[in-house]
């Protein structure tokens, strides 16, 4: 049996040796590099949860969490006033009636009697310089309706939402709301003054006023009293 030259031998063992640094840089270049990915997935989702809780920022269920400010404001007792008129002139209408102020909660719906419950932010007032409820002749409002059919929870209900129009002067009020599907921002600016687009748009919404119409709702409550002008 031939021996192998000690030169060759030698070749080899460095041969050898030279593999061993060059894999165990491997292990620690790609060590670095899951580690730098795991850090910036982190940042990245630390951003995520800032941009969506922090101030002036969305809720986590996409809502802005602060009130626009439009050129020409609401008080809050205002408001408030408003907020349970225009809620008990939706709720007195039937799904029927609702289809016809232009809400959709489907066309099984409309020959039934349910029950339906709505939340009203109002934004915006005409004359804007209206003060008392008897000065208001238009509120402009976020609004959210859900038809009450077997029991379902809210966030399970059939719901319509946006911003409307309700005019009061006349002698029945009078219930507009944008014409949705394609052409529903040119539809809105329509129906809303330029001076509250910004509110129109924001679709902000008062939590406890949410939070409360959800348990009129799901407690099967009636609706809220008029407001006394």
């Amino acid at each position: 049996m031939l021996d192998t030259p000690a030169s060759e031998q030698v070749s080899e063992d460095r041969s050898e040796e030279d593999r061993a640094p060059s894999a165990s840089r491997e292990r620690v270049l790609w060590t670095i590099g899951a580690t730098l990915l795991v850090l910036v997935m982190v940042a990245l989702f630390l951003r995520g949860v800032s941009s969506s809780s922090g101030p002036g920022g969305r809720s986590a269920d996409g809502l802005p969490q602060q009130r626009p400010s439009p050129v020409y404001t609401l008080s809050d007792a205002l408001r408030a006033q408003l907020a349970i008129e225009v809620t008990t002139i939706l709720e007195k209408s039937s799904p029927a009636q609702h289809h016809a102020h232009g809400h959709d909660f489907g066309d099984e719906y409309e020959k039934q009697e349910l029950r339906v419950v709505c939340a009203v932010d109002p934004f915006g007032v005409e004359p804007v310089t209206a003060t008392t409820r008897e000065e208001v002749k238009t509120v402009y409002a976020q609004h959210m309706c859900a038809v009450d059919e077997f029991g379902d929870p809210w966030a399970k209900s059939i719901r319509v939402a946006g911003p409307l129009a309700v005019t009061l002067d006349k002698k029945e009020p009078v219930i507009e709301v944008p014409l949705s599907g394609e052409g529903y921002p040119e539809h809105v600016r329509e129906l809303i003054p330029p001076y509250f687009l910004e509110s129109a748009f924001s679709n902000y919404f008062d939590p406890d006023t949410l939070e409360k119409a959800r348990e009129r709702f799901e407690n099967g409550q009636n609706p809220p009293p008029v407001a006394i002008s």
